[in-house]
């Protein structure tokens, strides 16, 4: 990754999760000098920020946080589970025995780097991609990888039971893919997207529901 695109995957990290918040000016100089960069890469991530509705960039004003409500949060899991639950049901009727042995080895490496103290963010993330990658469907992996700039990357950042309790939600996945069960592969998959829906929710719960988001 770039330090722009770097920058702009923790910036939208912070803001999603509520580190933060909105109203909060971004300083450029202070991000520079965490990431080690010039203030230009910085505030090229902070463009693809404003794209997303979560910052306003102004000549006098500098860059100021958005944010998001924990309602637009939580309807974002559900499209999230919409879209990936239809991936998952269509990988169970397209991907061949190559695709469905990466998704399984990709499973079990969520759980290696959940004991090994691994990146498991980013094995989650390659779990997720290899099953939407083998729906054979790249109009909806489009709006999944959309959707997915408004989402948590790293949400055990918050819920630390996340990773434990997805761990057999992912076998499950995968078992359902194997056995060739669109209607169940889509099921289990909406299901997980659900359930950490949940999981956050009561970890957001302290949050300011404020559908106007500072808009």
């Amino acid at each position: 990754m770039t330090v722009r695109d770097r920058a702009a995957t923790e910036l939208r990290h912070r803001i999603l999760l509520g580190s933060l918040a909105a109203g909060d000016r971004i300083d450029l100089d202070g991000l520079a000098a965490e990431f080690g960069t010039s203030r230009t890469p910085i505030r090229e991530a902070c463009l693809d920020l404003a794209n997303d509705g979560l910052v306003r960039l102004a000549p006098r004003s500098g860059i100021t946080v958005l944010g998001i409500t924990n309602s637009d949060l939580l309807d974002n899991f559900e499209l999230m589970a919409s879209l990936s639950g239809m991936a998952a049901g269509w990988a169970a009727e397209r991907a061949d025995d190559v695709e469905r042995a990466r998704m399984r080895s990709l499973s079990d490496a969520v759980a290696e780097a959940s004991t090994t103290g691994g990146d498991a963010a980013l094995a989650n993330f390659e779990f997720h991609r290899s099953v939407n990658q083998s729906s054979h469907a790249p109009r909806v992996t489009a709006l999944i990888a959309r959707a997915a700039r408004l989402f948590p990357e790293r949400l055990s950042d918050v819920v630390p039971e996340q990773v434990s309790c997805s761990l057999p939600e992912h076998a499950e996945i995968v078992d359902a893919i194997d056995a060739h069960d669109s209607r169940l592969a889509r099921s289990v998959m909406e299901g997980h997207f659900r359930q950490a829906a949940d999981r956050l929710r009561q970890h957001l719960a302290g949050r300011v529901d404020d559908r106007s988001g500072g808009r």
